[in-house]
């Protein structure tokens, strides 16, 4: 057999590994995990060990390296949790002429029962009332008609109390109602410095929890936000044959519509628990 012949490397590839240069140009490198992972000191201790030992071959100097080199002997921060925001049902709210449907709304009680129920499936107890966030922005809610599907994100600074926590756990849930939305008001002038009054309102539930999810979002905080809102189903009206029973039709169908809305808000609420569950935070 023919000896192997030597060849002189010419041109040296660029590790695909992370070595101590890239370390200390992105000091989150090891931050920036799954969530579920900081569950588990296993996969942590793993984590780190690969990287310390992918920095001894590359000049590094293994034991201590991440906290000597990468953050200058201070302890690396803690991850900041990013808690998606889960749609399910239309979330409109509309009143006066363009209204041939009336919306149905679940009360801040309905909705306890909804997310109380589904948590306990999980053996975790939900509870009423939680902290509470000063200067944070707020949806800024016009109530008069400018389109029903509006989603303006605008917002203002106020304070914000959770409807609910989950017991010994870092878990703060708020339920965006209509209680809200007409807490959250702000009409101002308009250009010639009037009010424009309307007899149509409209209110966009899911908009203003669109809006506030990413305002806790935004704050970069350990704790995991749970942003839900009502989904205002509708009853139609115009459903309603004209020689039925009026009174007895609209319940019947106010009824259903009820289910339908509670049907969607339990949706949420069981994506977020799912969500909880994949980050390891229950």
């Amino acid at each position: 057999m023919d000896k192997a012949k030597t060849t002189p490397v010419r041109k040296r590839t660029a590790p695909k590994y992370p070595d101590q240069y890239s370390i200390k140009l992105d000091r989150l490198l090891l931050q920036n995990r799954p969530l579920r992972w900081s569950a588990s000191p296993v996969a942590g201790t793993v984590l780190s060990a690969v990287v310390m030992l992918g920095l001894s071959g590359c000049g590094g100097t293994g034991k201590g390296f991440v906290e000597e080199t990468v953050t200058g002997g201070e302890p690396l921060p803690v991850p900041y949790i990013t808690s998606p925001f889960f749609e399910h049902g239309a979330g409109i709210g509309a009143y006066g002429c363009v209204s041939v449907a009336a919306p149905v709304f679940l009360s801040e009680d309905d909705a306890y029962a909804i997310i109380k129920d589904e948590f306990e499936k999980r053996n975790l107890t939900v509870l009423k009332g939680g902290g509470s966030i000063q200067n944070i922005e707020i949806p800024k809610i016009s109530p008069y008609y400018t389109g029903i599907d509006t989603k303006s994100g605008e917002t203002q600074i106020g304070v914000l109390e959770f409807d609910f926590q989950v017991k010994d756990k870092n878990i703060q849930m708020e339920y965006v109602s209509m209680d809200d939305m007409r807490s959250w008001e702000s009409v101002e002038p308009d250009e010639n410095g009037e009010i424009v009054m309307s007899s149509v309102s409209s209110y966009n539930l899911k908009g203003a929890a669109q809006t506030l999810n990413k305002s806790l979002n935004d704050r970069y905080s350990e704790t995991a936000y749970g942003t839900f809102y009502d989904p205002a189903e509708m009853v139609d009206t115009l459903a309603i044959p004209e020689d039925s029973d009026w009174e007895e039709a609209f319940g019947q169908l106010e009824e259903e519509a009820r289910q339908k809305s509670a049907d969607a808000l339990r949706m949420q609420v069981t994506d977020f628990l799912g969500w909880l569950s994949a980050e390891g935070i229950i």
